[in-house]
C-alpha cells in the first residue's frame, strides 16, 4: 500500500512537473517570440483601435511614413480615376496635386484619430487643425469610411530584409465585395514590428471609384427610363389641355372646370408619381447634386399646376404669376438638369 502511495506521489509530482515546464515554456514563447511577429503587432494596432488607445496605436504603426505613401496613393488614384487625360497632360495634374498632399496627410491623420478615439471618422463640431483638405472629403473620396474588416490572410515574413506582409481582407460596401489589402510591416532594430505601408492602396482607390462609377452608370439608366415614361406623359397631358383650350374659352366656366379638373386629378398626380419613383431610387453621390435638382423640377411643376387650378377658380392675377414664375423656375432648371446629365455621363465613360 504504502508503495502504491509513493508511486502514485511520483507520478502526480512528475506531473506537476511537466506542467510547470509546459508553462514555463508558454511563457517565454509568449514573452520572446510572439511578441516579436507581425501578428502580434496587428493584434495590438486591433486592440488600441477597440480601447480607443492611441498611444499603444502610434508604437504599432509608423504613421510618418504610412500617411506619406498614403497621400501619394490616394492622390495618383484619384487622379486616375477622375481625369480623363493621358501622357503630359495626366502627369501635369498629377504633379498639380502634389500641392495638397500636406492637407491630405493632415486630414487622414485627422481622420484616425478621430476613429481611434471616437468610433467614427469624422468628430462633428471638430474645429482642431483645421486643413485646407476636409478630412471627411478624405474619408468619402478613399472609401475607407465604408470599408470594415474582415479577417487577417496570411502573413508571410521575409527574414532578411526586416519586412512582412500581411493579407489583410476587408469589404468594402460601395462596391459590394470584398478586397484584400497588402499591408506591408517593418522590424526597427529593438523595436516592435509596425505597419508601414499598405502597398495596394492605389489599386484599392481605383476598385473604389470603378465601382462608383458602375452605380452612376445605373442610376443614369434607371433614371433616363422613368424620366421618358413620365415625359411621354406629361406630352400627352399638354396635348389635353391644348384641345380644351382650343374648344373653349377662359372666360367659359366649362371650360375653367375641365382645365382645373384635368391638372388637379391627371396632371398634379403625374408629376407626383414621377417624384415618387425618382425618390425611391439609389443614388450615388456623384449623381446627387442631380437628383436633387430634378426633384425639385417636380416639385415646381406640382405647384404650378396647383397654381392654375386655383386660378381656374380665384381668378386672381396673384395667383397666377405664382404659377407662371413656378413653371419658369422649372423650364430653366430642365436645362441646367440636361446640362449636368451630360457633365455626369461624361466621367463614366
Amino acid at each position: 500500500m504504502g508503495s502504491f502511495v509513493r508511486s502514485v506521489k511520483y507520478r502526480l509530482i512528475a506531473v506537476i512537473a511537466v506542467a510547470v515546464v509546459a508553462a514555463i515554456g508558454g511563457i517565454w514563447w509568449y514573452a520572446a517570440y510572439y511578441t516579436n511577429t507581425p501578428e502580434y503587432a496587428l493584434k495590438m494596432v486591433g486592440e488600441a483601435i477597440e480601447n480607443h488607445d492611441k498611444s499603444k496605436l502610434e508604437k504599432y504603426v509608423d504613421f510618418e511614413h504610412l500617411l506619406d505613401v498614403s497621400s501619394d496613393a490616394l492622390l495618383d488614384g484619384l487622379v486616375e480615376a477622375n481625369i480623363p487625360a493621358v501622357g503630359d497632360t495626366k502627369e501635369a495634374v498629377s504633379s498639380f496635386s502634389r500641392m495638397f498632399k500636406m492637407p491630405v496627410v493632415m486630414s487622414l491623420r485627422m481622420a484616425i484619430d478621430n476613429y481611434v478615439e471616437y468610433g467614427q471618422w469624422s468628430k462633428t463640431g471638430q474645429n482642431e487643425r483645421m486643413s485646407a483638405v476636409d478630412a471627411d472629403m478624405i474619408v468619402e473620396k478613399s472609401g475607407i469610411g465604408a470599408t470594415a474588416f474582415r479577417r487577417l490572410d496570411s502573413v508571410a515574413v521575409d527574414s532578411e530584409s526586416g519586412t512582412a506582409l500581411a493579407k489583410v481582407r476587408v469589404f468594402q460596401e460601395e462596391a459590394n465585395e470584398e478586397y484584400v489589402l497588402d499591408v506591408e510591416l517593418v522590424k526597427h532594430d529593438d523595436g516592435p514590428w509596425q505597419i508601414y505601408e499598405i502597398t495596394n492602396f492605389k489599386d484599392f482607390i481605383g476598385v473604389v471609384h470603378d465601382s462608383r462609377r458602375q452605380h452612376v452608370k445605373l442610376y443614369l439608366e434607371q433614371s433616363l427610363a422613368i424620366m421618358t415614361r413620365h415625359d411621354e406623359r406629361a406630352a400627352a397631358l399638354e396635348e389635353k389641355v391644348t384641345n380644351v383650350l382650343a374648344g373653349g374659352s377662359l372666360g367659359n366656366n366649362d371650360t375653367r372646370n375641365s382645365l382645373k379638373k384635368l391638372m388637379e386629378s391627371e396632371v398634379v398626380p403625374e408629376w407626383q408619381a414621377r417624384k415618387n419613383e425618382l425618390e425611391e431610387m439609389k443614388v450615388p453621390a456623384a449623381a446627387g447634386t442631380l437628383h436633387r435638382l430634378r426633384i425639385k423640377i417636380c416639385d415646381l411643376h406640382i405647384d404650378y399646376a396647383n397654381g392654375y387650378a386655383k386660378w381656374m377658380e380665384d381668378k386672381n392675377a396673384a395667383t397666377i404669376r405664382s404659377a407662371d414664375s413656378s413653371l419658369k423656375q422649372a423650364k430653366t432648371l430642365e436645362k441646367e438638369a440636361e446640362l449636368l446629365t451630360r457633365q455626369v455621363n461624361s466621367h463614366i465613360k
